[in-house]
């Protein structure tokens, strides 16, 4: 993309942020849902969310969860990544962010079973070795 049509892009992309985050009726009004993708999982998932699209993709689940984690919503968070593994009980990402979430909420034994969930489910030895230990140092 030459330069100039980058610039534009660039400018399109940050004024559709910026109009996500207060004035989400306006960038529809704008833009459609031309720049949706060009998003962030996170933001894209919560764009169609805050538009009242029924999320009942794990993947987009998972990505509302990343969104709330991020901002410390715990609860919210947890909401989502849980049901995005009742979708997909293998999307090992949801299943390791849900107990990063249970452990910042102080929800210890809730956390310690979903490492446990997710020792099952990651097929990496060295992944799951490093998860016991973390899960042996956790206290109730």
């Amino acid at each position: 993309m030459p330069r100039k049509e980058a610039d534009l892009y660039e400018r399109n992309l940050n004024l559709y942020r910026e109009l996500m985050a207060g004035k989400k009726d306006a960038a529809l009004d704008l833009f459609g849902v031309t720049l949706i993708n060009s998003v962030n999982p996170a933001e894209r998932a919560m764009a169609l969310k805050d538009w009242g699209v029924e999320t009942v993709e794990a993947v987009d689940l998972y990505n509302l969860g990343c969104h709330f984690a991020a901002q410390q919503n715990y609860a919210e968070a947890i909401n989502h990544f849980r049901k995005a593994i009742e979708i997909d009980p293998n999307l090992s990402d949801a299943i390791y962010n849900l107990a990063v979430c249970y452990e910042k909420a102080g929800f210890i034994p809730q956390a310690k079973s979903t490492w446990d969930v997710y020792v099952n489910v990651t097929k990496d030895e060295g992944e799951k070795a490093r998860t016991r230990e973390h899960m042996a140092a956790l206290q109730s």
